[in-house]
């Protein structure tokens, strides 16, 4: 038992230990924290200019490991909800505390022009109790909003950043209502999909309505899909609408699970409308990341489990998930001085996984010359020169090798 709550401890400290030193060198150059760019695009379609905010991973320019590529996570009513949904993944996948409860993903989070018309999919005279709006038809652009996601922004995301190729789309209220309708009616466009609270009593609960029929028709979907619906207290006499619909919306996927497509709704109690989006995000993150995260003290004790698991995570998700390059290095640093053939099992994970990494070639030369092994050690270190000639540490260790030095 002592043996275990030690490897549970060791496993905290080094991913901790790593995490704080990409928040130290990240801030070393400036006394200010960023969080993300302000940026814009023109929309042909939307006729318009279009602000776009992006945050990048913690370890997305992390030196000197190779340049990964990241999910994206599309985020509506950016404006709002940027700094909470950044905030929270970092938290669940940087490796805080140990934590890697999700990969970590680049955000592009879209604020508002006209958040009625982007974020409705029909246009709607109908007032949220059923009633007539005195001004006529409002709404209905929704379709053309994602047809400006799909055409323009996600080119220009996938253009300017290393992305992997999954992306989540979340949206709260209006933008649950537009994160359901994409996918309902444009399957495939994301891989995941967050609807927090969803409007779904616009236009007398139409979409809720087209649900129904489309998902009673073929099984072939994949993905994921959480709902939250939360407890908004109506007075007496009237229905919680957004909970009926919400229900009834989520009764409708419950048939059409799969291994491959998997859904999930959660009603909150203690929360209203406006306090439900932060929970949300985290259970919703959860549920599509559900098993994604490793047992670092199983690692410990038993290495060859890593490659395995995110096997099973990347077929669960559709898409190929590595376990991260620097933490699975500092996995093997943590064990080489006592155990360094349980070291070079994380090492071989990782030249393994990221071929074209200096370091990772570099780190498997540091066990193999600790395990003894001589000539492939040497092998590890010219292979690190080769991808990197100035990698200093590798020409110093081939020499100290060729002389018989065992340091």
């Amino acid at each position: 038992m002592k043996r275990f709550i030690f490897r549970v401890f060791l496993a905290l400290l080094v991913v901790t230990n790593a995490s704080a030193l990409v928040a130290q060198d990240a801030g070393s150059e400036r006394n200010s924290v960023e969080i993300g760019e302000r940026l814009s695009i023109h929309s042909e379609i939307l006729d318009e200019e279009r602000a776009y905010w992006v945050h990048l991973p913690a370890s997305y320019d992390q030196a000197p490991y190779s340049p990964a590529r990241y999910p994206v996570l599309y985020l509506l009513d950016g404006n709002a909800h940027f700094h909470s949904v950044t905030g929270a993944l970092n938290f669940m996948s940087a490796g805080i505390n140990g934590n890697m409860q999700v990969p970590e993903m680049i955000v592009v989070a879209i604020p508002n022009t006209d958040r009625t018309r982007d974020l409705t999919p029909t246009a709607t005279s109908l007032a949220f109790d059923g009633s007539e709006i005195p001004d006529g038809p409002m709404g209905g652009g929704g379709a053309e909003f994602l047809r400006f996601i799909r055409d323009e922004l996600m080119p220009r995301i996938e253009a300017d950043y290393r992305t992997r190729p999954y992306t989540v789309f979340v949206g709260h209220s209006l933008g649950g209502l537009i994160a359901l309708h994409a996918l309902v009616n444009a399957p495939g466009m994301f891989d995941a999909h967050i609807a927090i609270d969803p409007s779904l009593w616009w236009d007398d609960r139409k979409l809720e309505k087209q649900a129904r029929t489309h998902f009673s028709g073929t099984d072939d979907r994949e993905g994921a899909v959480f709902i939250s619906l939360a407890n908004n207290k109506p007075p007496p006499g009237v229905d919680n609408i957004m909970k009926i619909a919400g229900e009834a919306f989520a009764a409708s996927m419950a048939g059409a699970n799969t291994e491959h497509f998997r859904t999930d709704h959660k009603f909150y109690e203690r929360e209203d409308h406006g306090s439900v989006p932060l929970i949300s995000l985290y259970d919703g993150l959860l549920h599509i990341f559900d098993g994604y995260k490793p047992s670092l003290a199983a690692l410990f004790e038993d290495p060859s489990g890593l490659q395995p698991h995110f096997r099973a995570v990347s077929e669960r998700l559709g898409q190929t998930f590595l376990p991260p390059e620097p933490t699975v290095n500092q996995l093997g640093y943590a064990l080489l001085a006592q155990e360094p053939d349980k070291a070079v099992q994380f090492f071989e994970a990782n030249v393994e996984n990221y071929p074209d990494s200096f370091n990772a070639w570099d780190s498997l030369g540091d066990g193999l010359a600790a395990q003894g092994e001589t000539d492939r050690a040497i092998e590890s270190y010219q292979r690190s020169l080769e991808l990197n000639p100035e990698n200093e540490n590798a020409r110093t260790r081939i020499e100290e090798l060729k002389a018989g030095g065992t340091e």
